[in-house]
């Protein structure tokens, strides 16, 4: 855990980024995003033997040593992009938002609304996921974000702040299970961002290559409550826009035991968020640690 000294200089990092983030130009915050991407990647190289370490079981056998560094300075530098968008956001009106994410898919958006028993989106920690959420919210649908709340309490209360501005709810993950079962039964859109490791009590579906712990929670939800689940991307485009695509709906079928909807819906939900990474490996978070749980002895 970090000292109080630590979080004291973490907070005032992020308040000055924050600072920054304000007045500069959309240009101007994209280019010093890289700049800060490339600092981490070329100094502080925070994390870095993970992330060279999770791009060579992805990718090593389609890329070279020197193709796989490569992909992870671009990753730092999408990720101080990102960091620096979402800091942006109070400042953003919501037509700006509109304007800077395009919907494919938008009509699977206004199926679940038109079905009116709340829905559970599905993404991972790709591209600007947090715009994914506001240009949703930009479309009049109630959306929340289930977090795990963040050890720094200061650094914890600002995120929050800034997405709460953003037309984006907050869940608590863990003990509110309740709120999230209570915002469903409300029709709201609830979204998960179910790509972290799920230790071992999650479902093991094999991830890039590599058999992987997945949390349950998005398809028991879907199943136990008989709502569907809507996955959906956010994909950085060349000019610094941005384009959200959402896929069809997938319904739990009501006569699956729990096992087998674990099963069936966690499979869709891996297989889709690797379609995403191969079109856009530079997009994805690749500082979790995914593959530290391994499965039980005897399965492949």
């Amino acid at each position: 855990m970090a000292s109080p000294l630590r979080k004291k200089l973490d907070f005032a990092l992020l308040m000055m980024l924050y600072g920054l983030a304000r007045p500069l130009p959309l240009k101007w915050l994209r280019a010093f995003g890289r700049g800060l991407g490339s600092f981490v990647w070329h100094v502080v190289r925070f994390r870095r033997s993970i992330v060279l370490e999770n791009l060579g079981h992805a990718f090593g056998s389609q890329k070279d040593e020197t193709e796989i560094r490569q992909l992870a300075r671009e990753f730092y530098r999408n990720l101080g992009v990102t960091l620096m968008e979402f800091l942006a956001f109070p400042r953003f009106s919501r037509q700006q938002i509109v304007d800077l994410v395009d919907i494919e898919g938008e009509e699977h958006l206004q199926e679940i609304v038109d079905l009116g028993r709340g829905g559970l989106l599905v993404s991972g920690h790709f591209g600007n996921w947090e715009l994914l959420g506001a240009r949703i919210a930009s479309q009049d649908i109630p959306v929340s974000f289930v977090v795990k709340p963040q050890s720094n309490e200061d650094v914890d209360r600002v995120q929050n702040r800034i997405r709460h501005r953003a037309g984006i709810g907050t869940i608590r993950s863990g003990a509110q299970i309740k709120n999230m079962v209570r915002a469903l039964r409300s029709k709201e859109l609830v979204a998960m961002l179910a790509d972290q490791d799920a230790g071992a009590d999650g479902v093991f579906e094999e991830f890039l290559g590599r058999q992987a712990s997945v949390f349950k929670g998005p398809a028991y939800f879907a199943w136990k409550l008989n709502v569907p689940l809507l996955h959906g991307y956010i994909f950085r485009r060349p000019d610094g826009s941005h384009v959200a695509r959402i896929k069809p709906l997938v319904h739990p079928n009501p006569d699956w035991t729990e096992e087998e909807a674990l099963s069936e819906l966690t499979r869709v939900h891996v297989r889709l968020l690797e379609e995403a990474i191969h079109q856009a490996p530079e997009l994805y978070f690749w500082l979790h640690r995914r593959w530290k749980t391994r499965p039980p002895e005897g399965t492949n």
